[in-house]
């Protein structure tokens, strides 16, 4: 099924105002995705987001709304970058595309497999990729683990939801990380009291370690928001990002988990994580977070921001001693290296972008204001 661009133009001019606006919200986060990701080498995976399946969904039901125009014009710009790019589908996709369950045999999973695969390819004019799931062995133990940490995630949120987090920010010395005082106290901000409140779920399919941030997000908003707890001390230390994650991963009012995919794609597509995979010239390719929730895109935007810190040596006559800091110096070397390559890819792509919004503009896709 081809899709021309001028055809998706013409779509995008019959919105109306509010619509057009969430577009260009839209187009705007998925391409500013793509492009910061070029700070990392390739090669490069685009990560499907369980919304971006869903709205092709919606686009081979004949519903043709927002979401599917600025997808769709996401994927033109990613044709248009000198670099190869496959386009990837998770096991956390796999199982909401599924309705969140199982495979129930080969033949079932061999006709769901068909069907997502179809469904992306047919709309996007790609090759689409799985990462675990191609075979029903494979599927089938991802998907168990999946279900399984799917419940833990749910109860822990309902539990922190019933729970008293009234607590002392201002303690004597104890377990916990913090700020001496003058009378010997030691004053413990609500990001670093998260920290130490929180108990490993036992995860299994999610990387704990990675996964841990959206719950100590949620403690600390818990805490935050206890009327009991000293609010003084919660506005010297407020969250800078108005406790984002806390929006993305949560059980609805009507008892639902969401954004079980979005735990997946902040935590291998985020830019930090992976800039420091790369380093020493690992091999890892560059995974790339695709997703119209605009929370999601914020956090993944939160995460990308990439900075190099020079290490600082003290003086020493030791050899071993000024070995270990040339070898230090030498992979800092490495890594601003990295870093000046990673910059000049974005460069490239920006002048892509622009190019791209530039025949959109002489396709009238853009109002004025």
């Amino acid at each position: 099924m081809e899709i021309k661009i001028e055809a998706i133009v013409e779509e995008v001019k019959k919105l109306k105002d509010r619509s057009y606006t969430t577009f260009c919200s839209q187009l705007i986060n998925l391409t500013r995705q793509i492009e910061s990701s070029t700070m990392l080498r390739g090669p490069y995976r685009l990560v499907l987001d369980s919304n971006i399946v869903m709205r092709l969904e919606s686009l081979r039901q004949g519903k043709v709304a927002e979401g599917v125009l600025s997808t769709l014009l996401a994927f033109f710009f990613v044709k248009t970058l000198p670099f190869h790019i496959d386009i990837v589908v998770r096991p956390v996709v796999f199982y909401e595309f599924l309705r969140l369950r199982n495979v129930r045999n080969l033949r079932d999973h061999w006709q769901e497999i068909k069907s997502i695969k179809s469904l992306v390819e047919d709309s996007l004019e790609v090759t689409l990729f799985f990462d675990g799931i191609e075979t029903y062995e494979g599927a089938e133990h991802y998907l168990e683990m999946i279900g399984r940490d799917s419940k833990k995630i749910a109860d822990t949120l309902r539990n922190y939801k019933a729970r008293d987090w009234r607590f002392d920010f201002m303690r004597p010395p104890s377990g916990y990380s913090g700020f001496p005082t003058n009378d010997g106290r030691l004053l413990v901000p609500p990001f670093f009291a998260a920290q130490e409140l929180y108990e490993a779920i036992q995860l299994e399919y999610f990387h704990e370690p990675l996964a841990r941030i959206f719950f100590t997000k949620h403690i600390e908003r818990h805490l935050a928001e206890h009327p009991d707890n000293d609010m003084t001390i919660i506005d010297r230390f407020a969250d800078d990002t108005d406790y984002l994650l806390t929006k993305i991963l949560r059980v609805t009012t009507k008892g639902n988990l969401e954004g079980l995919a979005d735990i997946d794609v902040l935590s291998i597509c985020n830019l930090q994580t992976q800039f420091a995979h790369q380093a020493h010239g690992r091999y890892a390719p560059a995974s790339i977070g695709m997703s119209i929730d605009e929370n999601l895109g914020r956090a993944l935007r939160y995460y990308s921001t990439l900075r190099l810190t020079s290490p600082q040596f003290g003086g020493t006559s030791d050899p071993e001693i000024l070995e270990q800091h040339k070898a230090g110096l030498e992979s800092f070397i490495e890594d601003q290296r990295r870093f000046q390559e990673g910059e000049r890819r974005l460069v490239s792509t920006r002048e892509k972008l622009g190019e791209f919004f530039q025949r959109l503009n002489s396709l009238g896709i853009f109002r004025e204001p």
